[in-house]
């Protein structure tokens, strides 16, 4: 889904604007553009989407620009994308956070650059375990990857994600009344919001370690 298909899409919630999950700022993507010369002609897999996005948080002049600090809603600024992978620049404020989703088949790299976000992994013996994002540091995942990340400190706290092939579908998980947990297929530039299984405790009394 594309350009008005989108605006369309995303009409009612604003102040997010479709360009900004649809078309890069021209003068950021040509500078990308410069860290991907050596990159691989196809799918990038998960140590090259880490060398991007190192690239790029060194770079503060490229990522400040798409930084928005919004207190009611997560904002995500499309920095680059071609047939290969996306890369974003995502904004964090206070209670802001994804939910537990994956990635499609698309690897990613995220790496904090301002602030520190947390994130939350499935582990099947013990529930989530989340372990804080700080700049400085780059995690990866293949395809199928399922985490959770939310903000943590910094206003706002600033991330840097690269996902190949392009983020074209997310798994969204969501809890259903009866606490069974659901996956639902949204489109990779849909704004996450935390349905998961820890809603739908916390409605229910039940705290997870």
């Amino acid at each position: 889904m594309t350009g008005p298909e989108w605006a369309v899409e995303l009409a009612g919630r604003l102040p997010q604007s479709w360009r900004d999950v649809v078309s890069p700022p021209p003068d950021v993507a040509a500078e990308v553009e410069g860290y991907l010369v050596a990159a691989p002609p196809d799918v990038l897999d998960e140590s090259h989407l880490a060398a991007l996005v190192e690239h790029v948080a060194a770079d503060d002049a490229l990522w400040a620009p798409l930084v928005i600090a919004d207190p009611a809603r997560r904002r995500y600024r499309l920095a680059y994308e071609d047939e290969r992978l996306d890369l974003w620049v995502l904004s964090w404020m206070p209670g802001q956070g994804t939910g537990f989703h994956d990635h499609g088949t698309s690897a990613v790299a995220l790496t904090a650059v301002q602030g520190s976000v947390r994130e939350r992994r499935l582990n099947a013996a013990v529930g989530p375990v989340g372990q804080l994002l700080e700049p400085g540091e780059i995690r990866t995942g293949r395809g199928g990857y399922i985490h959770a990340v939310e903000h943590d400190t910094g206003l706002p706290a600033v991330t840097i994600h690269a996902y190949s092939p392009p983020l074209l579908e997310v798994g969204q998980y969501r809890a259903s009344s009866d606490g069974l947990l659901w996956r639902e297929l949204q489109h990779g530039r849909q704004e996450l919001l935390d349905h998961t299984f820890d809603v739908a405790s916390a409605h229910a009394g039940v705290t997870h370690s």
